[in-house]
């Protein structure tokens, strides 16, 4: 079932009311029109079955046949990924698997062994970004469209460490604590209170510099390891989702 994103506005208690871009894509591209049943979520968690109408000149609407949850959402679990910025392209295939994995937010941060830096809030690279998250959402069928954020700053990052409930640094130097021991210990410590707020740190290619490092261990953040392996800052991102995932 072809499936769309519509905001709140649109929608009202029997009808929905498509238009744009995704009015063209229904009647020119997939040419599909009346009594068609499509899937539409309105970006807040919520999915409807709707059939629809005889589409107009700039619209078409349809009726709503049946609302229920989105099934691409788990809001017992709400990840932030902190992405180090990392060179290239690479930006793009991160937000985009991680849409996919479940991702809620991602923010973008510059640190000081980040290749690549933004300076301007307004780069276009942001709404391309943004782009991207949203036919993420799509293909995967979340039931929001996660916010790519303005790129920050590391040390701005850690004032917003109390929010979570758990905040992981992914530390190529830490040895010793493994990520489901992090997570063993937290739940022993705190219990599961669902949902749970949790903030993922991925330094960028150069890794973090030992005070930045610091910094995070004192702002209260979680070092662990992934593995002998050393992951390439476009992996380790997916890796922690997934094993996210994996204990929720």
């Amino acid at each position: 079932m072809h499936r769309f994103f519509v905001e709140p506005d649109q929608i009202s208690e029997a009808s929905i009311v498509i238009a744009g871009e995704d009015f063209k894509h229904i009647t020119k591209v997939l040419r599909l029109g009346k009594n068609d049943v499509i899937e539409v979520c309105d970006g807040q968690g919520s999915d409807y079955q709707v059939v629809l109408n005889s589409p107009g000149d700039q619209t078409v609407s349809g009726s709503i046949a049946r609302q229920y949850p989105s099934r691409g959402e788990t809001p017992e679990l709400v990840i932030t990924l902190f992405q180090g910025l990392p060179k290239g392209t690479k930006m793009e295939a991160i937000i985009q698997k991680c849409v996919e994995l479940g991702v809620y937010e991602v923010v973008p941060f510059s640190s000081q062994r980040a290749i690549s830096q933004i300076k301007d809030k307004k780069d276009k690279k942001i709404e391309r970004w943004q782009r991207i998250a949203y036919e993420a959402a799509k293909q995967s069928k979340r039931g929001i469209i996660p916010a790519i954020k303005s790129p920050q700053t590391l040390t701005a990052i850690l004032t917003e460490a109390t929010r979570f409930d758990l905040m992981i640094l992914a530390y190529e130097d830490e040895n010793m604590l493994t990520l489901k021991a992090a997570l063993e210990e937290f739940e022993i410590n705190n219990g599961v209170n669902k949902p749970l707020k949790i903030g993922v740190i991925i330094g960028p290619e150069g890794g973090f510099d030992p005070q930045e490092a610091a910094a995070c261990k004192a702002a209260g953040v979680i070092s662990v390891t992934l593995g002998q392996r050393i992951l390439r800052t476009e992996t380790a991102g997916m890796v922690v989702l997934s094993q996210l995932n994996f204990w929720k």
